[in-house]
């Protein structure tokens, strides 16, 4: 009985872990194909995605090629 609860539990946390690396993946894969890294995410997966990586929007800004050097 318990080797069978401990079972489940195993389980269900591995259905939990594989549902959110899914997920996160799936957003990533839509802020790329939709090129909106430099902007606000598009919605709250993408923004879930964003801070698991550590990646926020001041960390990345899009280059600035008015004052380039010639």
């Amino acid at each position: 009985m318990v080797a069978v609860a401990i079972g489940m539990g195993l389980v269900f946390a591995a259905g939990v872990i594989l549902g959110f690396l899914v997920t996160i993946s799936m957003a990533s894969n839509r802020e790329d194909r939709l090129g909106t890294l430099t902007r606000q995410p598009p919605d709250a997966a993408a923004r879930g995605a964003r801070r698991l990586y550590g990646l926020g929007f001041r960390d990345i800004t899009p280059r600035d090629t008015g004052n380039a050097r010639q």
